[in-house]
C-alpha cells in the first residue's frame, strides 16, 4: 500500500549516503544529482499548480506534494549555493600584477617597477578551504533531504487525517440518522399515548448534540483538506478529492534497536551536524593560519638602466593581531557544533523509541477497538433496540447504547488515525529507514 512512498524515502537516503561516502569531485556531481531528482526551479513555483485528479492516493499525494514544495526548492537552492562554493574552493587566486613608474626630478629616463605577486596564504590554505566548502556541501545536501522528509511526513500526516476525519463525518451522520428515526417513533409512541414527552425531549436533546458535533467535525475537515491543498501545490483549488489510501495500520515489524541503529546512521539531521561539525573543525585548522594572512610572494622586475629581477615576500608583521581571536571563535564554534550533534542524536534516540512505542501500543488498541469494543457495543445496541420495541422500557437505554456504539466507531477510526500517524513519524524519526529493513528482510528470507 505505502510501496511507493518507502521508494521514495529509499531513493532520497540513498542520495544522501552517496553525497556522503564520494570523493570531492563526485560530492559535487552527486549534489547535482539531488538537485535534479526533483527538479529545481529557477523561477518561483506558481501560486496554484494544475488541478489534481479527482482520485488521490497516498503515493501520488506524496509525490506532487515534493515536486510541488517551496520548502524544498528552498533548499535545494542552498544545494545548488554549496556546490558553487565548492567549485569555487578549488580555484586559486588570480595574480595581481603592479607596474610603477617614476621620474627623477632631474629628467632622464624613468625607473621602471614591476612585481606579479600571489595570494601566499589562499595557496597554503587551499586544501583545508577545499575540505570546508565540500563538508558544507555535504551539510547542505543532507538539509535538503531532511527537508524533504519534512514534506514527506507533513503529507501523509495531512492525507490520513483529513481520511480519519471523512470517516468521523460519515459515522456522525449515521447516527444524526439513527436519532431521527427515533424521534421519529417516539413522536408516534406521544401521538398514540403510548409514549412520553421526556422521550422526545431527551431525542430531540440528543439531536441538536449530535448536529453541533457535525458542523465541528466537517469544519476540521475542510481545515485538513485545506492544509493538504496547500501542500499539494493547490491552496485555491478544488478540495473534493477521493482518498482511496485507507488508514495503515500495523505494529513495527522490527526491534526497537534496528530502529535506532538505522536512525543514528541515516538521519539526515545527524549527517548535517556531523559534516558541519567536519567544516568547523578544518576552519579551526585555517584559524592556525591566521598569522600569515595578506601575504603575497611573487616575482619584482626594476629598470634603472638595466632590467634585475628577483623573487619577492610580502609578510604582515604581528604586532597587534597574531589570530587570537580568531582561534578563539573557531574553537568556540566547533564546541557548540559539537553540543548541536549530541542533541540531535539524543533527540533522534528520543523520537524513534517514542514512535516505535505509540505505533506498537496504538496498532494493538486499534485492532481491539475493532474487533472487541465496536462489536460489543453494536451488540447492546440490538438488544436495547428490541426491549424499546417491545415496549418493556423507555427510549433513554436505546439512546445511550446508539451514543456509546458512535463513540466507539468515532474511537476506534482516531486510534487508527493516531497509529498511522506513528507509523508516519517512526519512518521519519528513522531516517525513511523502511527501504533498507525491507532488503535486510528479503536478505535474510533468502
Amino acid at each position: 500500500m505505502l510501496k511507493k512512498t518507502c521508494y521514495i524515502f529509499s531513493a532520497l537516503g540513498l542520495v544522501l549516503s552517496l553525497s556522503c561516502a564520494t570523493p570531492p569531485g563526485a560530492d559535487i556531481r552527486a549534489a547535482a544529482g539531488l538537485a535534479n531528482a526533483v527538479q529545481f526551479r529557477d523561477e518561483s513555483l506558481p501560486t496554484d499548480a494544475p488541478p489534481i485528479a479527482n482520485a488521490l492516493d497516498l503515493p501520488a499525494a506524496i509525490e506532487r506534494a515534493v515536486r510541488q514544495s517551496p520548502t524544498l526548492q528552498a533548499a535545494l537552492g542552498e544545494v545548488r549555493a554549496a556546490q558553487a562554493d565548492a567549485r569555487q574552493s578549488r580555484l586559486l587566486p588570480n595574480p595581481v600584477l603592479s607596474i610603477v613608474f617614476r621620474y627623477s626630478k632631474g629628467g632622464g629616463s624613468p625607473v621602471t617597477e614591476t612585481s606579479l605577486a600571489t595570494d601566499l596564504a589562499a595557496a597554503l590554505q587551499a586544501p583545508r578551504r577545499i575540505r570546508v566548502a565540500d563538508n558544507r556541501l555535504r551539510a547542505a545536501s543532507a538539509r535538503a533531504v531532511a527537508a524533504a522528509f519534512d514534506v514527506i511526513a507533513d503529507t501523509e500526516k495531512s492525507y490520513h487525517t483529513a481520511n480519519a476525519l471523512r470517516q468521523e463525518v460519515a459515522l456522525i451522520e449515521q447516527g444524526a440518522g439513527h436519532i431521527a428515526r427515533l424521534l421519529q417513533i417516539a413522536q408516534h409512541r406521544l401521538d398514540a399515548g403510548e409514549g412520553t414527552r421526556l422521550n422526545v425531549a431527551t431525542l430531540e436533546a440528543g439531536r441538536a448534540e449530535i448536529r453541533i458535533d457535525l458542523r465541528e467535525r466537517r469544519l476540521k475537515l475542510a481545515q485538513e483538506r485545506l492544509a493538504l491543498a496547500r501542500l499539494l501545490g493547490q491552496p485555491s483549488g478544488d478540495t473534493d478529492w477521493q482518498q482511496s489510501t485507507p488508514l495503515p495500520v500495523a505494529a513495527p515489524a522490527w526491534p526497537e534497536a534496528d530502529w535506532l541503529a538505522v536512525a543514528l546512521h541515516n538521519r539526515p539531521e545527524i549527517q548535517a551536524d556531523r559534516w558541519q561539525l567536519a567544516a568547523l573543525e578544518d576552519g579551526r585548522a585555517l584559524a592556525r593560519l591566521a598569522l600569515i594572512e595578506s601575504s603575497a610572494v611573487g616575482l619584482d622586475a626594476e629598470r634603472e638602466g638595466d632590467w634585475s629581477l628577483g623573487p619577492s615576500l610580502a609578510v604582515p608583521l604581528p604586532l597587534f593581531d597574531w589570530g587570537q581571536a580568531r582561534r578563539a571563535k573557531a574553537r568556540a564554534l566547533a564546541i557548540a557544533a559539537r553540543h548541536r550533534l549530541t542533541q540531535t542524536v539524543r533527540q533522534t534516540v528520543q523520537e524513534v523509541r517514542q514512535a516505535h512505542a505509540a505505533q506498537a501500543n496504538l496498532a494493538a488498541a486499534a485492532g481491539q477497538a475493532r474487533g472487541q469494543l465496536t462489536p460489543h457495543q453494536q451488540q447492546r445496541v440490538d438488544l436495547a433496540r428490541a426491549v424499546y420495541e417491545s415496549g418493556q422500557s423507555g427510549i433513554t437505554p436505546l439512546l445511550l447504547a446508539e451514543l456509546d456504539v458512535q463513540k466507539a466507531q468515532l474511537r476506534t477510526v482516531q486510534l487508527e488515525l493516531r497509529a498511522a500517524l506513528a507509523s508516519s513519524e517512526l519512518r521519519r524519526a528513522s531516517g525513511g529507514a523502511a527501504g533498507n529493513f525491507k532488503t535486510k528482510s528479503n536478505t535474510q528470507k533468502q
